[in-house]
C-alpha cells in the first residue's frame, strides 16, 4: 500500500481523486496502526509517516525530492529553530547532511504534529533539541490565540484569507499560546549563533520576521516560505536585504507559494 500512496502522491490528478474518494482517511488508518518507518542511509536518520501527508512530504523532502538542495546546508552547521515544524522531516534532512546531532527549537501549534516531532526528536537522541506547541507571526505577541487545524496539516494556519474561507468548514479551532521565537531561544541556547532558521507557517512568514528582528542578528542562513495572497515575493526580499540577509536561490515558485533561501551577507 506504501507504494501504491507514493505513486499517487506523483501525480495531482490522483492525489485530487484519491481524496475525493477519501480514500486518504482509510490509509491514515493504516499507517496509525502500521507507521511508515525507514532509515536515511550513512546518516541513520530514523523518520516514521503516520499520515498520508506524511508519506507526501517524506517523498519531497527525504526520499529524493527537490524541496532543499544539501549544498545549501551552512558548513558547521548544528543549529536549527525550525518554525512551523510539522512532523520534523526539516530537521531530520538537516540532520543528515549535517551527520550530527543537532540542537535548537522546533515550534508548530498543531498538537498532533508536534507529538510525531517529538518522536522524531527522541528516537534520533537530538538530546539538546526543544519541541514547543505555540503560534508565531500573529498581531499579538502574548496570551493565547486561534489556530484552524485543518485536516491535511500542512495547511493549518492561524489565519484564513478570502481563498480559504469557503472551506471554513474543513478546519478546526484550537487554542494555542503565542511564542517569542528569540525569548525561546535565549532561554535554551543563550546567545548561541542559529545557523538555520526556517520559517513555514502559512502566510505568517513577513509578520514573523519583523517581529524578530532582534533574533535575525542571531541567524546565518533562512529557508523561508511566502505566500503570494499575504506577502509578495518583493516584500519580503526588501525585508531580508534590510536585515543583511543576501537571496542565495529561489528553491521553487508554484502559483501563489514559494520558497527561497537567504545567507547572511
Amino acid at each position: 500500500m506504501n507504494k501504491t500512496i507514493v505513486a499517487i502522491s506523483k501525480s495531482p490528478a490522483l492525489r485530487k481523486a484519491f481524496r475525493g474518494l477519501r480514500l486518504h482517511k482509510l490509509y491514515n488508518k493504516w499507517l496509525h496502526q502500521f507507521p511508515r518507518t525507514r532509515v536515511l542511509p550513512d546518516s541513520g536518520i530514523i523518520y516514521r509517516a503516520r499520515r498520508t501527508e506524511g508519506v507526501s512530504l517524506a517523498l519531497a523532502i527525504l526520499e529524493g525530492g527537490d524541496s532543499y538542495d544539501p549544498s545549501l546546508v551552512p558548513r558547521n552547521c548544528a543549529t536549527v529553530a525550525d518554525i512551523g515544524c510539522n512532523i520534523g522531516y526539516f530537521s531530520c534532512w538537516l540532520a543528515h547532511n549535517t551527520r550530527q546531532p543537532i540542537k535548537g527549537l522546533m515550534m508548530d501549534a498543531n498538537p498532533d504534529v508536534i507529538a510525531e516531532a517529538r518522536w522524531h526528536v527522541q528516537t534520533n537522541k537530538w538530546l539538546d533539541m526543544h519541541v514547543l506547541q505555540g503560534v508565531a507571526g500573529v498581531v499579538s505577541q502574548i496570551g493565547s490565540t486561534e489556530f484552524l487545524v485543518h485536516e491535511a496539516d500542512t495547511v493549518s494556519t492561524a489565519q484564513l484569507v478570502d481563498k480559504q474561507l469557503k472551506h471554513k468548514d474543513q478546519y478546526k479551532k484550537i487554542t494555542a499560546p503565542v511564542i517569542s521565537v528569540g525569548q525561546e531561544w535565549q532561554k535554551r541556547m543563550g546567545n548561541v549563533r542559529c545557523n538555520v532558521l526556517k520559517i513555514d507557517i502559512e502566510g505568517c512568514e513577513l509578520v514573523f520576521l519583523q517581529q524578530e528582528a532582534k533574533f535575525l542578528e542571531l541567524v546565518d542562513t533562512i529557508f523561508v516560505e511566502w505566500h503570494k495572497y499575504r506577502v509578495t515575493f518583493d516584500e519580503l526580499n526588501q525585508f531580508l536585504t534590510s536585515k543583511r540577509f543576501k537571496l542565495e536561490k529561489i528553491i521553487e515558485e508554484i502559483g501563489d507559494d514559494g520558497t527561497a533561501v537567504y545567507k547572511r551577507a
